[in-house]
């Protein structure tokens, strides 16, 4: 049985994939371009291939360079996240999420953010008002 999440819109689109949960602020610009893999001492994503997958978390990190160089290198690498889900959106994750087309939402209330929990799996459809767990 799906179950409904309600979000806010910042950048549209369609995606269906595994969630990946930080309670970390993400700098885009320590993943490696080629696998995706986040390489950031002391996060709880060290490691971790953020390729692919709806990631949730608390913001971005970084400055406009930084954070715009590291997504666009994705990009390139055909490695971006599926979508993103965060709690504080900052102009730099904003305008990025804008310019590459990245599904982006905020305003998850506490309740249904504790659903998304790694391995989950969501459809995500911001043309139907759409976020369900699947």
């Amino acid at each position: 049985m799906s179950s409904v999440i309600s979000f806010r819109t910042i950048s549209g689109g369609y995606a269906e994939a595994e969630v990946i949960c930080s309670n970390d602020d993400i700098c885009f610009y320590v993943t490696e371009p080629k696998t995706g893999i986040l390489r950031d001492k002391g996060h709880d994503l060290d490691g971790v291939s953020l390729a692919g997958k709806i990631l949730v978390f608390p913001s971005g990190k970084g400055s406009a360079v930084v954070q715009d160089e590291g997504l666009f290198s994705l990009k390139e690498n055909g490695n971006l996240p599926a979508a993103m889900i965060i709690e504080s959106p900052e102009t730099v994750l904003v305008f990025a999420a804008l310019l590459l087309k990245i599904p982006l939402l905020d305003s998850v209330s506490i309740e249904d953010r504790k659903k998304l929990q790694n391995g989950v799996r969501l459809r995500l459809d911001t043309d139907k008002n759409l976020l369900e767990i699947v």
